[in-house]
């Protein structure tokens, strides 16, 4: 933990450096969608059944429920890849620098913390 909390401290800047690649983000994208078992076990535990559920009500709320979770799931996946486009220039900026280096003096107040927490367990400090 203290040598993370110095490599905060020591922080010059963040260099981002962007390769040109092939287009095939959208098909990676599609196949680590279709391989996670996040989306099967939630239309097996949850998804399945409300749908069911609303659908035995009427059909109008079956429809706004699928229709509403996939707008606000797509729609949050492309607000944050809007919002990572965007913070590029924030991360070479000085306020991100201070953050980071602000971050690593609480992470060396908190290694500090836990080897005087530590040194009290194994009766080398007295409590």
């Amino acid at each position: 933990m203290g040598y993370l909390a110095y490599e905060n401290i020591t922080v010059k800047g963040i260099e981002i450096s962007v390769r040109q690649t092939k287009e095939t983000s959208l098909r990676k994208g599609i196949i680590a969608n279709v391989l996670s078992p996040y989306p099967y076990l939630f239309w097996m535990t949850v998804g399945a059944p409300t749908v069911l559920k609303a659908f035995g009500e009427n059909f109008l709320s079956a429809f706004l429920f699928m229709g509403s979770f996939y707008v606000l799931l797509i729609g949050s996946k492309i607000f944050v890849a809007f919002l990572v486009d965007k913070s590029r220039s924030f991360l070479r900026g000085p306020v991100y620098v201070a953050a980071i280096k602000a971050l690593g003096f609480i992470l060396l107040l908190l290694a500090a913390f836990f080897i005087i927490d530590g040194l009290k367990l194994f009766g080398v400090l007295q409590k």
